[in-house]
């Protein structure tokens, strides 16, 4: 391959990327990435929650309504695999709801539309839900209890 085709092919690499990483739209993010959980339970609740990332254990905190668990991390495409999973608890009544979250994974989406810069999620009584960062709304993704591990 002459050195001409090599730098052009780069070139348009390189392009594609720096577009990517400013433009979700194209399907495609390169940076840094958010992943919020929110806890809005509408019985007012406290939400235990458990986060490991890979296999890093990030903690067990336990939030009050409206506080949230956060986590930033620089994706790089290909490159690695970032994944993350929450236990998560709450009292709803007389019962303990417990779930299993696999709320972030590279390698394969978790939601139904896939999240860019900001990851976000509402815990609610009926599960979680999942912000779309293109139609601005919440979508109902998982109920409780959820095993959701691939």
């Amino acid at each position: 391959m002459s050195s001409s085709k090599f730098n052009f092919k780069i070139r348009v690499i390189f392009l594609v990327a720096s577009l990517a990483r400013f433009e979700p739209s194209l399907g495609l993010y390169l940076g840094q990435r958010h992943v919020n959980i929110v806890n809005k339970l509408e019985n007012h609740e406290t939400l235990m929650i458990h986060c490991w990332q890979n296999s890093d254990d990030m903690g067990k905190r336990y939030l009050k309504y409206d506080e949230e668990f956060q986590s930033a991390f620089i994706d790089l495409f290909t490159f690695q695999h970032v994944n993350i999973e929450c236990d998560m608890e709450f009292k709803d009544g007389d019962m303990t709801r417990r779930g299993h979250f696999l709320v972030y994974d590279s390698s394969h989406d978790v939601r139904t539309r896939e999240c860019y810069k900001w990851c976000n999620w509402s815990v609610g009584t009926y599960g979680l839900y999942a912000y779309d960062e293109v139609d601005h709304k919440w979508d109902y993704e998982i109920p409780w209890p959820s095993n959701n591990r691939f």
